[in-house]
């Protein structure tokens, strides 16, 4: 062979030799790459004798069902096996960390973007996340349903009892220990768990058992993110529900008040009950949320409008996530109407009236509306997989919170929901290094102790559940250390305290707190007259009760002591019903704002009026008619009370005694314009009848 081909065989040796390795290193760093996401299963393919092979399928089937029950658990808590430990949870949805999805329910679904701090923040609110990793972490999705399928696959071998019966002598030499991998098409499970199986003269020793799952969880959480991360972003929720006030708002009664108009007009202006401004707000989030669609899924299909406003609300509902991988998954959103949502609106009490500026001709003015919403609601995100677990589908599930505060959707620093693995984790939590501080809660007004009290620690903006109180009405565990901190103390029927609280670093320590208990009692309504007499308008004493055309809204506010939480109540009372009125009230001191309505005519006739022009000088003008049509607030009342517990003791029914400006009984052409003076004058009347106007206690 010549020196030249030599030299080209080892040059070809030499490329062949650097592909090789390059190939390998490629491979090698992509296998790296890939372990960050997708750790590897350290299966062993175990030989065992065909004799054993239905003990290894049962383990192996074992090992299946706790993983889809687990999976199960999870889709439907948003990724969590167990959400009650970690969670501020309330009988409010926009006051917690998680959803309680009905009254009494054990389900409870984790906001995926909320607002952390509480719905009354101004200028330093905060926002968090409650989605937990997807793997590596402690608390991540694959590391939960490990302990899951440990604590329930011994439980379903049950010690191979079904064999036992078959001649089989199965030892079990150790516990199970799972490995899970939440892989790209499926979930895979790995139990090391040691056996040993005899059977007549045969012997075989089996340490895995193993189960693949058809599942694209990743895919789903993928999605969950996507949205999320939109929601963070765009705030879609907010926009929606802001385009759907714009729409639904008008000066008319029976649409929403408007976030800004304005009329000249003549005569009365026009009202709204702040009660029913929200029950209509909310019947508006139940039926247009569930509109919401993401574009590339499963479930998604635009309708084309002729109405450019109906295509433009249609179109504000898509969610543009536009990725085709996600085609084979459904998504739903909806809000339910048992879901609290957080409202007010900048009336002043019970009734929403516009501002108005009075021009210098009597009664024909500027009636200005401006109203201001502030609106948390909590929204369902339903993901489904209709083609996993081999066609019989898969729910996940997770909240997100949209906020309103001034007509505008609150601003969050919007910081990127990382879908390889970041999650908001507190850290208060886990490290609890005080000494022993035992809670005891009482009834403040039975002195008995409360059970299953929820007890919360809030230290520097993050707040900890620590646990609930027992059947003695006590708790004891370690707190967290700090300066500044608080105790809260919620119950539902009572109302919650918040207490500031330091727990001492290796000191036992004790916090006695007593919750005033919330009553449910009957309310009746009476009136009592400013009648018009030839004298001026009096106040007659006789209490008169409503007549079929009239109706109050009464709320009471308490004012409570500087660690009690917000406490108020509304109910509504219309004249000669049937059914029982009921209103929910605890001993202490409150407000009382209640509005009476008339819902008949109200006309003051034309009428020749003259004025002074100069000196001696009249001149002579005539008054239009005013006719005040529906809806004429005639009077209500603004008081202070107090309620005592033996007042909640020894009564079943709470009278209240509202002001009513008697024009419809003044004969119409003996009403003028002047009479609607005494409309002003409620809190005026109040204060000066105060003593005839105290509500009064009945068995």
């Amino acid at each position: 062979m010549s020196k030249q081909k030599k030299a080209q065989i080892a040059i070809f040796m030499i490329i062949a030799l650097v592909i090789l390795i390059g190939g390998g290193i490629f491979l090698y760093s992509t296998q790296k790459t890939q372990k960050q996401f997708e750790p590897e299963i350290k299966a062993i393919q175990e030989q065992v004798p065909v004799e054993f092979d239905p003990v290894k399928n049962y383990a192996n089937d074992c090992a299946y069902s706790a993983a889809v029950e687990g999976l199960k658990i999870i889709g439907k808590q948003g990724g969590y096996i167990d959400i009650d430990s970690a969670f501020v949870i309330t009988s409010n949805p926009t006051e917690s960390d998680a959803v309680t999805f009905a009254r009494n329910s054990d389900l409870k679904i984790p906001y995926w973007w909320y607002l952390k701090s509480p719905n009354n923040c101004r200028g330093n609110c905060a926002f968090g996340s409650k989605r937990p990793e997807l793997r590596q972490s402690y608390s991540s999705i694959e590391k939960q349903l490990e302990r899951y399928i440990d604590s329930k696959f011994t439980e379903c071998v049950n010690s191979f009892e079904p064999f036992t019966e078959q001649g089989y002598k199965i030892t079990e030499t150790g516990k199970a220990k799972t490995d899970v991998t939440i892989a790209s098409e499926d979930v895979s499970v790995l139990v090391e768990y040691p056996v040993i199986a005899e059977r007549q003269n045969t012997k075989s020793e089996m340490r895995q058992f193993s189960a693949r799952v058809p599942l694209n969880l990743d895919k789903l959480y993928e999605l969950a993110t996507k949205t999320s991360n939109l929601e963070i972003k765009n705030h879609f929720l907010e926009k929606h529900v802001l385009n759907l006030i714009a729409a639904f708002s008008g000066v008319d009664r029976e649409r929403l008040p408007p976030m800004s108009d304005m009329q000249f007009k003549f005569g009365s202006s026009t009202s709204w009950q702040k009660t029913d401004v929200k029950n209509k707000l909310t019947g508006l989030l139940a039926s247009y949320i569930p509109l919401f669609q993401v574009d590339g899924t499963y479930n998604y299909e635009r309708i084309l409008f002729d109405s450019e406003l109906k295509q433009r609300l249609y179109d504000s509902t898509i969610i543009p996530v536009a990725n085709s991988s996600f085609s084979g998954i459904a998504v739903s959103f909806s809000y339910l109407d048992f879901w609290p949502a957080y409202f007010d609106l900048n009336c002043k009490g019970e009734i929403c009236r516009p501002s108005s500026a009075n021009s210098i001709i009597p009664i024909i003015g500027l009636q200005t509306y401006r109203f201001n919403y502030d609106l948390s609601f909590p929204v369902m995100v339903e993901m489904n997989d209709p083609f996993a677990l081999n066609g019989k589908g898969y729910n996940f599930n997770f909240f997100l919170e949209g906020n309103i505060r001034n007509n505008q959707y609150m601003e969050g620093n919007f910081t990127s929901l990382d879908i390889s693995g970041f999650s908001e984790k507190s850290q208060l939590c886990d490290v609890r290094t005080s000494g022993n501080v035992t809670v005891n809660v009482i009834d403040a007004v039975s002195k008995k102790p409360i059970d299953d009290a929820q007890v919360l620690y809030t230290l520097t903006g993050e707040s900890c559940f620590i646990g609930p109180t027992n059947s003695q009405g006590s708790l004891a565990e370690q707190f967290p250390v700090g300066v500044g901190g608080f105790v809260n103390i919620v119950k539902e029927g009572y109302i919650g305290k918040s207490v500031e609280f330091d727990p001492q670093l290796d000191s036992d320590s004790s916090l006695n707190v007593e919750l005033q208990p919330i009553y449910t009692k009957n309310i009746i309504v009476k009136k009592k007259n400013i009648v018009k007499t030839p004298l001026g308008w009096q106040f007659d004493d006789t209490p008169v009760d409503l007549s079929d055309k009239e109706s109050v809204t009464i709320t009471l506010t308490r004012i409570g002591d500087d660690n009690e939480l917000e406490f108020s109540s509304v109910a509504n009372y219309e004249g000669q019903q049937k059914e029982k009125s009921e209103i929910e009230i605890a001993p202490g001191n409150y407000v009382v704002s209640a509005d009476l309505l008339l819902n008949g005519g109200i006309v003051i006739p034309e009428k020749e009026k003259s004025v002074t022009v100069f000196l001696f000088v009249k001149k002579q003008y005539t008054m239009p008619k005013v006719d005040f049509g529906e809806n004429f607030p005639e009077g209500g009342l603004r008081l202070n009370l107090t309620i005592s517990p033996s007042d909640i003791e020894k009564s079943d029914t709470l009278v209240f005694y509202v002001v009513s400006i008697a024009l419809a009984d003044v004969p119409e052409q003996q009403r003028d314009i002047e009479d609607l003076d005494q409309m002003g004058k409620l809190e005026e009347y109040s204060n000066t009848y105060q003593l005839a106007l105290q509500p009064e206690f009945e068995k």
